[in-house]
């Protein structure tokens, strides 16, 4: 079974995730913002991608670091990695299927926190990013968010949810699915 390791970073009193997907064939990792050796360290194997879920700087300041210390590809919601110019980057679409290293993963674009965030679905888990985080979701007075963009985005990713889902955002402890769905005030209600 695959196993998504976090990889918690300190970016000058504040903390950010990474995370290690530790698929069947090789390393993923996810979120490269700050300390990219100890995003490297955190590996056991090779990697073979870096997948982002948004562009803020404390999602990606690190990831020419890695890129250059793994040589693996970035992927990326193509309106964010122009936006942040990043270069030499594979798209990532809505709905998207891609295997990794031997894993399935299924990308959803959900804007919202930005436009070009995209939540990664692994198995029946789901690396969301900014746009769920512990009791709270994702901000909304940067650039290119907008709420409406945001609720939809969570209604989106909500029906794939069950009593084993876990949620990894890029702020604060992972997440039990279910847990926030009955106690965070800003998810939206469960339409029937």
């Amino acid at each position: 079974m695959t196993e998504i390791q976090q990889v918690t970073l300190d970016m000058g009193g504040f903390e950010v995730n990474s995370y290690i997907i530790h698929a069947p064939e090789a390393d993923i990792v996810v979120d490269a913002g700050t300390d990219a050796a100890r995003i490297i360290a955190a590996t056991d194997r090779p990697v073979s991608a870096i997948l982002v879920t948004h562009n803020h700087a404390d999602h990606i300041g690190a990831l020419e670091d890695v890129r250059r210390e793994t040589g693996a590809p970035v992927y990326m919601h193509p309106l964010d990695a122009e936006s942040a110019g990043v270069r030499d980057y594979e798209p990532l679409g809505d709905g998207e299927d891609m295997v990794v290293a031997g894993q399935a993963i299924h990308v959803l674009h959900t804007p919202g926190h930005s436009p070009g965030s995209v939540t990664f679905v692994v198995g029946g888990d789901q690396i969301v990013g900014d746009l769920i985080l512990p009791g709270s979701v994702g901000r909304t007075d940067l650039g290119g968010a907008r709420w409406q963009d945001l609720e939809l985005s969570i209604r989106k990713v909500m029906p794939l949810w069950n009593e084993e889902t876990h949620l990894f955002a890029g702020h604060g402890p992972v997440m039990d699915a279910m847990e926030e769905m009955r106690n965070n005030p800003y998810l939206p209600p469960v339409l029937a």
